[in-house]
C-alpha cells in the first residue's frame, strides 16, 4: 500500500468516525425532532422569553395578562374572568395552549386539569393504540425533547389513578447527558425552566428532587 492511498484510507477512516460521533450527539441532544416536537419547543421557549426576559414577570403583570388569558380562553376552553385566571392554578392550560398552538389537533387531551390527559395517554399506552402521545412510568422510558415529565401533587397518587386528582407536567426543551429542562406554566407564578436530573437517560429516582416524578408522556407526533 502505497503511502497516497494510506492517507487517503486514514482520512476517511476519520470522517466516518466524526459523522457517528455526530450522529451519536445530534441524537442524545434530542435535535432530531419532528416537525410538530420543533414547533411545540420554539413556542414553550417563545413563551419563556415573555415572561422572563428581562426580568422574570409574575402572573397577573399587564404584559402577559393577555397571554394567560389565552392559556385559558384558547388551551383549555374556560372562560371566566381575571381574577380568576390569576389565582387558580393554570399550569394545565399552559401545556393545552402549547399543545394547539403548535397543532396536536384532536390527538390531545385539552383540560385544565393535568390529570385528565395523563390518564387519557396513560390508557392510550394500555391500549396500544394509534394515538402518539402514550403515558409510561418513568423507570420505563428515556427523555426525549418534546416528551412531558409529569408529577402529582397530592398523596396517593398512583400510575393507575383515575383522573381527578391534583398534578404538574413540564414539557421538556433540552436533554443534556445528565439533566432535561422542563418549562412549565404556574411554577412560581410565572413560566419557568425546571432541571430534573437523569441517570442513563431516565428520570433519577435516586435523586431527592425527582421523588415526585411518575409519568413521562411519549410524544411520538
Amino acid at each position: 500500500m502505497n503511502k497516497k492511498t494510506k492517507n487517503i484510507i486514514i482520512i476517511s477512516s476519520i470522517a466516518l468516525a466524526l459523522i457517528g460521533a455526530g450522529f451519536l450527539f445530534y441524537k442524545r441532544k434530542g435535535r432530531k425532532m419532528t416537525a410538530f416536537k420543533r414547533k411545540l419547543v420554539t413556542i414553550a421557549n417563545e413563551e419563556w422569553d415573555k415572561w422572563n426576559k428581562p426580568n422574570k414577570i409574575k402572573e397577573g403583570d399587564s404584559d402577559t395578562l393577555k397571554q394567560l388569558r389565552s392559556y385559558w380562553n384558547d388551551g383549555a376552553k374556560v372562560v371566566r374572568n381575571d381574577n380568576y385566571y390569576i389565582n387558580e392554578a393554570w399550569s394545565s392550560a399552559f401545556i393545552s395552549w402549547l399543545m394547539l398552538k403548535a397543532g396536536a389537533g384532536s390527538d390531545w387531551k385539552y383540560s385544565p386539569s393535568h390529570s385528565v390527559y395523563i390518564a387519557d395517554t396513560i390508557k392510550n399506552r394500555k391500549a396500544n393504540n394509534s394515538n402518539p402521545f402514550k403515558g409510561y412510568k418513568v423507570d420505563e422510558v428515556d427523555v426525549e425533547v418534546g416528551d412531558l415529565v409529569c408529577k402529582p401533587r397530592q398523596s396517593g397518587v398512583t400510575y393507575d389513578s383515575p383522573s381527578g386528582y391534583m398534578a404538574h407536567c413540564d414539557l421538556i426543551v433540552a436533554v443534556d447527558s445528565d439533566k432535561a429542562i422542563g418549562i412549565g406554566g404556574n411554577v412560581s407564578d410565572s413560566v419557568s425552566k425546571t432541571t430534573i436530573p437523569l441517570k442513563n437517560n431516565k428520570v433519577d429516582k435516586t435523586n431527592p428532587s425527582n421523588s415526585k416524578w411518575f409519568v413521562v408522556i411519549k410524544n411520538k407526533k
